[in-house]
């Protein structure tokens, strides 16, 4: 079948426009299922309904999580419901230091429009909740960090405290 050139553009059009969306599109459930590849240091991805239990956390137009520090065990599995209160888009990334550095200079290159495709980070749109489980491992601490452009260099971090389980 040939197609004129206004048919062709239109379905060249189509086609782009359904890899993008695919591409940019993000659900909290995409954010907890675990990866193929969960050796991360400071743990790994988990299903929402093995969660032991579920904390909440605020993240403000005041450029701060509310708790900004957590304490769970080693071995715990813990869902995250981070609400997010303000006007401003804001992301929760779980990880290490390095973790933190790599997505800081990510969101930084991209001007803040990232789509979040990593288990460890969610995106949370003005007025929303996001939900982002994760099983910790290891005793140690796990930073946790907004990205959005100079969100985390004004202080929009904290922490969660892995303790050795009993």
């Amino acid at each position: 079948m040939k197609l004129s050139k206004p048919q062709a553009a239109t379905l060249a059009l189509f086609a782009v426009l359904a890899l993008t969306a695919g591409a940019c599109a993000q659900s909290p459930a995409a954010s907890t299922t675990p990866d193929a590849n969960p050796g991360r240091s400071f743990g790994s991805p988990a299903e929402a309904a093995d969660a032991d239990r579920v904390i909440e956390i605020t993240a403000s137009d005041n450029l701060v999580f509310e708790p900004a520090e957590i304490a769970v065990a080693a071995g715990e599995t813990v869902t995250f419901r981070v609400i997010n209160d303000g006007n401003l888009v804001h992301d929760f990334t779980l990880g290490d230091q390095a973790t933190q550095d790599e997505h800081e200079a990510e969101m930084a290159e991209m001007g803040g429009e990232m789509a979040h495709e990593e288990p460890n980070t969610v995106t949370i749109p003005a007025g929303e909740t996001a939900e982002l489980t994760w099983r910790f491992a290891e005793s140690g601490t796990v930073l946790i960090g907004c990205h959005q452009p100079g969100h985390y260099a004004a202080g929009m971090k904290g922490q969660v405290e892995v303790q050795r389980s009993a």
